[in-house]
């Protein structure tokens, strides 16, 4: 004899209902094209002075190229942490993936990291480098931020 089934076991027997996916605001594209832009511009910077990439260093003045030049191996492993961490994570924005959250989040630690350990050193020119610096953090938060806010409300997957 067949009986009724209760709520909770027609519950349990019942497919998942599946939340329609949000379609992705206009701006998500803007952003993360301009992220990946100026992240890319990060890891352009990053290769050329690491591998004395002779048409680019020539435009940089001989006391800030002998400045980077004689960083310590850390500094530079952080940095390269922080411009490749912020590439992946602008391109994961862009494909609308959660994990762009947590990848921003390191490179922009990366990037305070990096720059306090840059910094922790007199540099030439030091005024006009400590404003660019704090350009690249601003920037760097607030693409975390709008990442963060995307997430929080289901754009990002």
């Amino acid at each position: 004899m067949e009986r009724d089934l209760s709520f909770d076991e027609a519950v349990a027997l019942a497919p998942p209902a599946q939340k329609p996916a949000l379609k992705a605001p206009w701006h998500l594209y803007l952003i993360g094209t301009l992220a990946v832009l100026w992240n890319a511009l990060g890891v352009f910077d990053f290769l050329a002075t690491a591998t004395q990439f002779a048409p680019y260093m020539e435009r940089i003045p001989e006391g800030a190229r002998q400045y980077w030049e004689t960083q310590p191996a850390g500094v530079f492993a952080v940095r390269a942490i922080s411009v490749f961490s912020a590439l992946i994570g602008a391109v994961l924005l862009l494909k609308r993936q959660a994990l762009a959250v947590r990848v921003l989040a390191l490179s922009t630690t990366a990037t305070i990291f990096a720059m306090a350990l840059s910094y922790a050193r007199p540099a030439p020119d030091y005024d006009s480098t400590r404003v660019f610096a704090v350009c690249i953090i601003v920037v760097s938060l607030l693409f975390l931020n709008y990442a963060y806010h995307q997430a929080k409300h289901g754009v990002l997957r």
